[in-house]
């Protein structure tokens, strides 16, 4: 190796240090990339995740196709609405105020997308328009589909099934998680975080 090269490799290493000690809490700021990137916060298991996603997936596709099939446009129409409420507003309200923002968080990552559109909201709770929109978008999101197809028992029950399963990974898997780990008083309006903290014994 050329004398040249191994003092600009110093001078590269040397940097990356010296950015170290001036940004520690803020890493981001660090040119050295394979050093620097740490994880935001913690994971949840990858095979469950994608259980979990094939679920929701298979769900959203039994809904979209039947109601395409039963003709049901108007219904579709709320359906797509809903969706495009669900991942603006509400995700400014609730999720740019979470714990989990900015990390693939148990909800299906959706701390991160988050971060990828509105930015982090700090010193504020989450208000009763916010919980209300967020009720209202999983309440239609969930029943649309299920009006929908109610001419259609076959329909109706495989996607009521498929949606249990979603509802199942859920309550197990992210909610679980949440009341053992938050720290936020206002998620505690959240009915499954309470369930989950009497199971658990959190105060």
């Amino acid at each position: 190796m050329l004398k040249g090269d191994m003092e600009s490799e110093k001078e590269v290493a040397m940097s990356c240090g010296a950015e170290h000690l001036e940004h520690d809490d803020a890493l981001s700021d660090c040119s050295c990339a394979a050093c620097c990137e740490e994880p935001r916060g913690p994971r949840p298991n990858p095979l469950i995740m994608a259980l979990r996603f094939a679920a929701f997936g298979l769900g959203a596709l039994v809904a979209l196709a039947g109601m395409i099939k039963e003709k049901k446009f108007k219904h579709l129409a709320v359906w797509l609405g809903s969706w495009a409420l669900f991942l603006t507003w509400p995700r400014y309200l609730i999720c740019s105020r979470c714990e989990g923002y900015g990390n693939m968080c148990y909800s299906y990552y959706i701390g991160k997308y988050t971060s990828m559109v509105f930015p982090k909201v700090e010193g504020k709770d989450v208000g009763q328009l916010g919980f209300g929109m967020e009720a209202f978008c999983l309440g239609s999101l969930f029943w649309t589909p299920a009006l929908a197809l109610r001419n259609n028992r076959e329909l109706l029950t495989r996607y009521m099934l498929v949606m249990q399963l979603v509802l199942i990974g859920q309550f197990f898997h992210a909610c679980r998680y949440c009341a053992a780990n938050s720290t936020q008083e206002w998620k505690n309006v959240c009915p499954n975080h309470r369930i989950w903290k009497k199971i658990l014994k959190i105060s």
